[in-house]
Formats: structure tokens, C-alpha cells, sequence
């Protein structure tokens, strides 16, 4: 078991480069079924599963269940290492925790009730839209994620009498007084606190594991159950294989990110650029990102020269150099312009010039920034992240040259910078674009 959907698919690639059949299991994967038949009749090794592997599933002869991560509650990690051993005479529940499990544990409590100012928001954007809004409406009109949106939206749906309806794709405001109740909110948060501070004193716990989780669930053991870890006395190596540990380092640094293109504008959101309705006609190439910000491996050193050095370590530009030899764009891209930045001037214009050297290309500031803009970062949702980027960029026809060009930036998030840029490239006659950044952050 992973917590997230990109564990789930890193844990099963790594499993299987190191000779396992492993398969990842989620909410977006294909033929479920399929792969939990492919489980029960034992032809296929393991399934890296975040919580879509959900109660209905039975396999009676599983003979282990590892958590990658630490789950948020007792009640959850009971449910799920109890799968394992129904009816064999042997079975493994091996927990695994880093800390990095707080920080996404942490973020899934935020995320699970919305905030009184969310709700406000949305709302206000309701009390002004006597048609109704849909989702991708609303997203115009308040600066949220479109996943938190949603679930206000459901949060506001089951009150009762529920101050909203939803006709269709829209939703309306109905003729009801809403008043917040931040007391149940606070007292749902605290709960899912406690469940998060009981699995952290499970994972240090001296006494018998077994009864520590029948005491949580009400259902308290006489005497030790003389299997866990703990009864038994088993010893927990402290450090794995140091081979091993330079091969998963060399998994990670080996990462390759495709950063798929965006097709289609956010109505209203580039009037000034005269962008909307398809992207195809400026659209740049499928795109990569040498790694994964939060990783151990190269996102370590882009998030140190960001923050620390400001300047890119020169290793970078081998990784890349190396990225783009596996990668082999086509068509070649012929020379080498970066995103301009006014907080961090010279960062990524400095790098992609290395870099440009390392592959032998031109590299040309192509891209000229007119005008200050807020963070990328605190742009919540695709309207807002395109309209924050409205008439901020442009390019210099007279420093570009001819053929295709590798546009390189430090992170991506949204992948709207990229787009945008990208599109006023093509609409200066660059034949394609190709994206290049060091750290993919949509994921983290």
C-alpha cells in the first residue's frame, strides 16, 4: 500500500526493475478487475495499491502486505494489513514509515473539509450567476483548485436544506440561509489529528501490537498475542544493502517525466495574447522534466540552487544532456532560448546556456517578460494560472533563429508558463517546441 497514485507507480516500477512482477493499482488504473484476478490466481506478484484496493477485494492465501507509508488511522491499517494470511499457516504485515508520511497525511486533513473562505467564495461567485455556474464557471470567479471547488460544492450539497442545487452541469443558489459551522469542521480535523498521533505511537510502540490495535478498536486482547514483531523479539535491520541503496539513488536520478501538452484555452483567460478555443496551432511538443520535486534524487539539487547557491549545479547539465540523448526530440531541435524570471534573473538563463553549450546549440533570449506577474504558485486553478499570464511575455523575433527550439525553465507546475510562451513562439514561426525543465512540481 502507498498513500498517493505517483508511490503507487514508482514503488511498482521500481519492484519490477528489481526483477518482481509488480503492478500499480489505483483509481486511474485500467482493468481493475483484471488485475485483481490477475492477484487472486497468483499471476502477478504483488499490486502496489493505494486505498481504491478497498474492502470488497479477498484473497485469502495473501501472504503479505507491506506499507510503503504510514496509513492516517489504525482503523485503516487494520483493514488493510489484515488481508493478509486468512488462510495460510504464514503471513507478513511489514510497516514502513519515513517523514514524508506526516507532510502527506498532513495535507490530506487540510484538504478534506474546506475552509469558511472557500465556501464563501463560492457562494458569492453563486449569488451573482442567475443561469448558474459549472465547476469550470466557478473556477473564473474564485481563485481554488478545481478538485476543492468540488468538494465544496458536495460540502454545501448535503447540508440541510442545502443552500445550493445542482441542475445538470450547473449549480444554482437556492433561497436558504447558510451559516458555516466551524465548530463541526474543527471537530471532524481534530479527530483525523488523533488518528494521525495514535498510528505514530503504534509505529514507536514497545507492548504487543496486536493488543495496541484491539485496544484502538474496543476489542482489547487478555495476554500478548506472541507474533508481532515486538513478542517474538524480531530484529528490524536498521540499514538496507548499500548496493541497493546506490541503485534506488540511480532509480530516481534515471527518472524521466513526459509533461504532456495542454490543448485547449481557458475561455476569456489570454485576451490580450488573443489566445482561445483549441491550443493545436501553437502547441507545443510533449515536453520532460528530469525529475520530480521532493525526490531524492536530482530535485535535491535544483531545490538547493534555487534557494540556496542561486546557480544550477553543473551536473544538472549533464543529467539533461544525457535526458535529451535518451529522449532524441523530433524534429532535432536546432537551438536553445529559457522562460525569463524577474525574481531569479539570471538562474535559469545561466543554466540554459551551459546546457545549450553541452549539446552544442545556440542558445538566443528569445523571450522577453514585460510586466511583473503574481506567483505561479498561488494561481489556484487554470483560469486563473492562464489569466495570471495574460500579455506578461513576449518574444523577440529578431533573436530567434531558425528550427526547432528547446524551451527550458526550472519548474513546471501548471504547465501553463510553458504553454504560453510556447504559443507565442509558434506564432513567430518556430516550427516546434520543445519543454524542458528541471523539477516537475504538479505532482508533489
Amino acid at each position: 500500500y502507498t498513500l498517493t497514485v505517483r508511490d503507487a507507480e514508482r514503488v511498482a516500477e521500481w519492484l519490477h526493475l528489481r526483477g518482481i512482477d509488480a503492478v500499480a493499482y489505483h483509481a486511474d488504473s485500467a482493468d481493475r478487475e483484471k488485475l485483481e484476478t490477475k492477484l487472486i490466481g497468483n499471476k502477478v506478484k504483488a499490486l502496489v495499491a493505494t486505498v481504491a484496493l478497498g474492502m470488497g477485494f479477498d484473497k485469502p492465501d495473501l501472504g503479505f502486505v507491506v506499507h510503503f507509508q504510514r496509513p492516517g488511522s489504525v482503523v485503516h491499517y487494520y483493514q488493510q494489513v489484515g488481508r493478509a494470511g486468512r488462510a495460510v499457516d504464514e503471513a507478513f504485515g511489514i510497516l514502513l514509515g519515513g517523514s514524508e508520511d506526516d507532510d502527506i497525511i498532513d495535507f490530506f486533513i487540510r484538504q478534506a473539509f474546506p475552509p469558511e473562505g472557500d465556501v464563501l467564495d463560492v457562494i458569492e461567485a453563486l449569488n451573482g450567476a442567475s443561469d448558474g455556474l459549472s465547476v469550470q464557471q466557478i473556477e473564473a470567479f474564485v481563485n481554488l483548485p478545481f478538485g476543492r471547488i468540488e468538494r465544496t460544492l458536495k460540502l454545501l450539497a448535503t447540508e440541510t436544506p442545502a443552500p445550493i442545487r445542482k441542475e445538470g452541469a450547473r449549480w444554482y443558489r437556492s433561497p436558504v440561509l447558510y451559516q458555516f459551522n466551524e465548530a463541526k469542521v474543527k471537530q471532524l480535523t481534530a479527530l483525523r489529528r488523533h488518528e494521525q498521533q495514535r498510528m505514530q505511537e503504534y509505529m514507536r510502540s514497545t507492548e504487543c501490537l496486536m493488543q495496541f490495535l484491539a485496544s484502538e478498536l474496543d476489542d482489547p486482547f487478555a495476554a500478548p498475542c506472541g507474533r508481532c514483531a515486538n513478542c517474538a523479539g524480531a530484529v528490524v535491520a536498521s540499514d538496507a544493502p548499500i548496493e541497493m541503496v546506490i541503485a534506488a539513488n540511480e532509480f530516481l536520478q534515471r527518472t524521466r517525466v513526459t509533461i504532456e501538452p495542454r490543448k485547449r484555452w481557458p475561455v476569456d483567460a489570454l485576451v490580450k495574447d488573443g489566445f482561445k478555443g483549441k491550443i493545436e496551432p501553437h502547441q507545443v511538443e510533449a515536453g520532460r522534466a528530469l525529475a520530480l520535486w521532493g525526490d531524492g534524487g536530482w530535485a535535491e539539487l535544483v531545490r538547493r540552487g534555487k534557494y540556496d547557491d542561486d546557480r544550477l549545479d553543473d551536473s544538472l547539465v549533464d543529467a539533461c544532456v544525457a535526458l535529451i540523448a535518451d529522449w532524441k526530440p523530433e524534429p532535432r531541435p536546432a537551438w536553445v532560448t529559457s522562460v525569463p524570471s524577474r525574481r531569479h534573473h539570471d538562474l535559469v538563463p545561466d543554466f540554459a546556456q551551459r546546457l545549450a553549450a553541452g549539446l552544442g546549440l545556440p542558445y538566443r533570449a528569445a523571450v522577453v517578460k514585460l510586466s511583473d506577474n503574481k506567483p505561479q504558485k498561488q494561481m489556484e486553478n487554470s483560469v486563473q494560472q492562464a489569466r495570471n499570464l495574460d500579455g506578461v511575455f513576449a518574444v523577440d523575433r529578431a533573436a530567434m533563429l531558425p528550427g526547432p527550439v528547446l524551451l527550458i525553465d526550472d519548474m513546471t507546475d501548471s504547465g501553463w508558463t510553458l504553454t504560453v510562451i510556447g504559443a507565442l513562439l509558434r506564432r513567430a514561426r518556430c516550427p516546434a517546441v520543445f519543454p524542458l525543465v528541471l523539477a516537475d512540481a504538479s505532482r508533489s
